[in-house]
């Protein structure tokens, strides 16, 4: 039993992240699903490219305050401007990778797009962990992460 305790402390920031990134994954997946359905008739597959920045918009601000909050520990009241920054540069890049992955294997395959968008966030979703623990949300003045304690 000890042992799955310990287990649970180590790996506790990453579980916490896991479920903030799942839950913000099925926001996200829900909103692009519904954009695309809405908007693919009167723009055709470029709906790919807007449903996902629509989604990542609404779905990213509430993975960041659960991020902030939650996984990495940095609870304020008020929103800090530079890991906020870096967050939505990250955002961005995510977004870009995402949606230009997407529409590329969906023109290649023809497959369903949320289909396709699964396996594609999943990747996305272990660089993100890392660029959010090691770049993000990382102390440099204490050389710890931020949810450690000094």
């Amino acid at each position: 039993m000890n042992a799955v305790i310990n287990l649970i402390k180590k790996y506790s920031v990453f579980l916490k992240y896991m479920i903030s990134a799942g839950i913000s994954f099925v926001l996200d997946l829900s909103l692009f699903t519904l954009f695309n359905f809405l908007l693919k008739s009167s723009i055709s597959d470029i709906s790919i490219i807007v449903a996902t920045v629509l989604a990542r918009i609404i779905s990213s601000f509430i993975n960041y305050l659960m991020n902030r909050n939650g996984v990495f520990k940095k609870n304020t009241n008020k929103i800090d401007t530079t890991t906020l920054v870096k967050y939505y540069i990250l955002v961005v890049v995510q977004m870009v990778v995402s949606a230009t992955s997407v529409l590329g294997l969906y023109r290649l395959t023809n497959m369903n797009e949320t289909l396709i968008k699964i396996p594609v966030e999943i990747i996305l979703f272990l660089v993100n962990y890392f660029v959010q623990k090691h770049f993000i949300f990382y102390d440099d003045k204490k050389r710890k992460y931020k949810h450690e304690k000094v």
